[in-house]
């Protein structure tokens, strides 16, 4: 049975990952046994955490596959829940550069899809409609905190006395 494991956490992206590539490819990626890059999509296995360059040797692949990188839009799902919990508004300068950024990499899914080389021509297939929208996703929610930080800098209106 299939061990559930929580939306858009690291060991699922390393889950996704092992999906796209199959064993064989992770192995090759990873120069680890199958076995123990299935480790690192245990949430319960505390003694097998993935190394930060293994996740990004199994992006690397997947991203030469076409895809997203799974455990990349993992990691900065949980940086954007951590950063939720914050109180403090961020500098909406460097929120912006944050949103341009992003902007970057929903165009760069956007023309990856529509190029006439690529998989599907022009046509936008469904799993390069999944990236589309999950890096539009990403770019809403640094809008959003961008939205919040301005917000955060208005100053308070002063009580009215009656």
């Amino acid at each position: 049975m299939t061990k559930r494991r929580k939306p858009l956490s690291v060991e699922d992206g390393v889950t996704v990952a092992l999906a796209i590539l199959g064993d064989e490819q992770a192995e090759g990626a990873t120069r680890k046994s199958a076995r123990l890059v299935r480790s690192w999509s245990d949430p319960d296995d505390d003694a097998h955490h993935i190394p930060v360059y293994q996740a990004l040797r199994l992006d690397r692949a997947c991203m030469l596959l076409g895809e997203a990188p799974p455990i990349l839009t993992a990691y900065r799902a949980e940086l954007r829940r951590s950063a939720a919990e914050v109180r403090e508004p961020g500098d909406p300068m460097a929120r912006l550069a944050e949103a341009m950024a992003e902007m970057g990499d929903l165009a760069e899914e956007v023309r990856s899809a529509r190029a006439v080389c690529g998989p599907g021509g022009k046509s936008i297939l469904p799993e390069e409609a999944r990236a589309i929208l999950t890096q539009a996703a990403e770019l809403r929610a640094v809008l959003d905190a961008l939205e919040h930080d301005v917000t955060a800098l208005l100053p308070v209106p002063a009580p009215v006395e009656v």
